[in-house]
């Protein structure tokens, strides 16, 4: 996993709020039990960064009363990718012809996995082509009506020995929560391939 940036300004006073609560938890134990071995502001601290860090910062009441404004994106992601690829250098078991086409282009089942925690965050994609994962990322939350998130990728080319190379690329996709739908594009590096297209997700599976 790696860090990611986002324009939840704030962001920085929940960690001064554990320093904080770390102190006054530090002495309110002293005075009431004395000193304890082992005790330390320092390992307070670490044990409230932890458990907000991975798991408080997940509870749907902070989120709801806008404490909270980024959103958990933790799960599998199950969709399509609609490329603008040549159809003849994508293999035919690959390509899908029922349901929705968009934009004339090539569509492909895919699906991404992401993990998450209140300030790190990884994207993997995998794919019938190709897979990738994340190496930077952006998750907005005041710009727009629904919260954005934008990540550089590594794709690490073909699975299946063919003329996909290794390549870096961007996606930006907008989380709509009534429908928990990430949907967006893509656009790989002109130097390294040239492709680009739509991405269109739906969460299959929340992994909390």
């Amino acid at each position: 996993m790696h860090s990611f940036s986002t324009d939840q300004g704030d962001r920085h006073q929940r960690y001064i709020l554990i320093g904080v609560v770390s102190t006054l938890v530090y002495f309110g134990g002293i005075r009431l039990l004395g000193p304890i071995l082992g005790l330390t502001i320092g390992v307070i601290s670490t044990a409230l960064y932890i458990a907000f860090t991975r798991f408080l910062w997940k509870w749907d009441w902070l989120h709801q009363h806008g404490v909270i404004k980024i959103p958990n994106l933790n799960g599998n992601w199950e969709g399509y990718i609609y490329t603008s690829e040549d159809e003849e250098n994508i293999g035919n078991e690959a390509i899908v012809t029922d349901g929705d086409q968009r934009e004339n282009k090539v569509k492909i089942e895919t699906n991404i996995t992401i993990k998450q925690t209140w300030d790190r965050i990884r994207i993997s994609l995998g794919g019938a082509e190709s897979s990738s994962y994340s190496r930077s990322a952006t998750i907005l939350v005041k710009e727009k009506a629904w919260p954005t998130l934008s990540y550089n990728y590594f794709n690490e080319g073909g699975n299946s020995g063919d003329d996909i190379h290794p390549h870096y690329g961007s996606a930006m996709l907008e989380y709509k929560e009534e429908e928990d739908k990430l949907e967006g594009r893509y656009f790989n590096r002109p130097d390294h391939r040239g492709t680009h297209g739509i991405i269109e997700l739906w969460r299959t599976e929340r992994s909390d």
